[in-house]
């Protein structure tokens, strides 16, 4: 989540939620809601409470999914803490796992997904550290009869002694897991994707470089997936983060799809390009400079939905700004293309923001139409000195 598991205020100041009214050649209603206050409740998981710390903490990230055989909703997140690298605290971030059986109203914590793993630095033998996660993206398919989860997420090593801004850019990848249940994900079949920056002894069984960005560097980050039953094909949204130096090139920093036909073990798929899904012009439409942290559902119409967080480089925090989260309409993956209205306007469903948050905003979202939730969204609060982040209950569904 432009290194995104990001982090949030627990305060609550106002609320405000509105429909606009449908205006003609429009085929939806857009919904703007500012996630502040009391009717924008967190979301808790009472067996996985926070770690007790002053500055590093929360929830982020969520990924939501129905269960296909069963009402169960599993929620998978970013889970920001210290650990103690000798007797140094270095901040860290796992991926946990919960679940729901009545609709999303309450949740029980399942376990500890994928948790950071001492290694040393394949690309920088005899450097100690850690191989974090974060991102991840949960989805349950039936592939002809065949049920199986899968999880993408980001990985990246941080090293014993450092925190986030030591993290080498050619330790970025993508991992895609595969098992019958979400909890076996953890040590599940798993393939690995890698972009022009990814060291090859991250053993990638795939680098990915669309023909856009063949002279650029770039890592891969905030996969999303989707299974179409029809065809069989399994789509993979990624936003590329470009960089020239230190400093990303947002105009480059596109949203592309990828697919493939997933077929035994995810390291032996072979992934196809589709196209850039949004670009910098579509960004702007959305009050950014690029999309990032996507996730894809169905609506509660059963359209085809991509949540995401606009963004923009702030230069003088050296940081990416998030502006909110917005879901907008799909109208293709195979041929990857958004859904406007008869004006040639992008076809924007709802628009959350979080009036609370400081100069660097929140973000952070995900949806599924059987959870009583509603769209969750992820609030954070970054200062120079401390990260802190929850996620939030919106009760909107599109």
């Amino acid at each position: 989540m432009s290194t995104n598991f990001f982090f949030v205020a627990l305060s609550f100041l106002l609320f405000s939620c509105k429909e606009d009214t449908v205006k003609p050649n429009d085929s939806v209603k857009k919904i703007d809601f500012d996630c502040a206050g009391v009717n924008c409740e967190e979301l808790i998981v009472p067996s996985d409470p926070y770690q007790v710390n002053p500055d590093f903490y929360g929830y982020a990230d969520p990924s939501i999914r129905k269960e296909l055989t069963s009402n169960t909703i599993w929620l998978a997140y970013s889970f920001p803490h210290y650990k103690m690298s000798g007797t140094t605290p270095v901040p860290s971030v796992s991926i946990h796992l919960s679940k729901s059986t009545d609709n999303g109203n309450t949740w029980t914590f399942v376990k500890q997904l994928f948790e950071p793993t001492p290694i040393d630095n394949p690309a920088n033998p005899g450097e100690a550290g850690f191989l974090d996660h974060e991102t991840v993206n949960l989805l349950p398919v039936d592939q002809n009869g065949e049920l199986y989860w899968l999880a993408a997420r980001l990985n990246y090593f941080i090293p014993a002694g450092g925190g986030f801004r030591e993290r080498p850019n050619n330790s970025f990848h993508i991992s895609i897991a595969k098992a019958g249940r979400p909890e076996n994900l953890t040590t599940a079949e798993t393939g690995t994707i890698g972009g022009s920056m990814t060291h090859s002894n991250w053993n990638v069984n795939q680098v990915l470089i669309p023909p856009a960005l063949t002279t650029e560097a770039f890592f891969w980050n905030e996969p999303a997936l989707y299974f179409d039953e029809a065809s069989g094909k399994l789509y993979l949204v990624m936003v590329a983060f470009v960089y020239r130096g230190s400093s990303p090139v947002m105009a480059k920093n596109n949203t592309f799809v990828y697919s493939t036909t997933p077929s035994g073990n995810p390291s032996t798929w072979n992934w196809e390009y589709n196209g850039i899904l949004a670009d910098a012009d579509v960004a702007a439409e959305l009050d950014g400079q690029r999309i990032s942290q996507t996730d894809i559902a169905n609506g509660a119409d059963g359209k085809l939905l991509l949540i995401l967080t606009p963004d923009d480089w702030n230069a003088t925090r050296n940081d990416f700004n998030h502006k909110g989260c917005k879901v907008i309409e799909i109208k293709s993956l195979e041929n990857p293309e958004l859904e406007r209205d008869t004006k040639g306007q992008l076809k924007v469903r709802a628009y959350i923001t979080a009036s609370d948050a400081n100069d660097l905003g929140s973000g952070a979202s995900a949806y599924d139409a059987a959870s009583e939730t509603g769209i969750l969204f992820t609030k954070r609060n970054k200062t120079t000195s401390s990260f802190t982040a929850s996620i939030h209950k919106t009760g909107l569904r599109p």
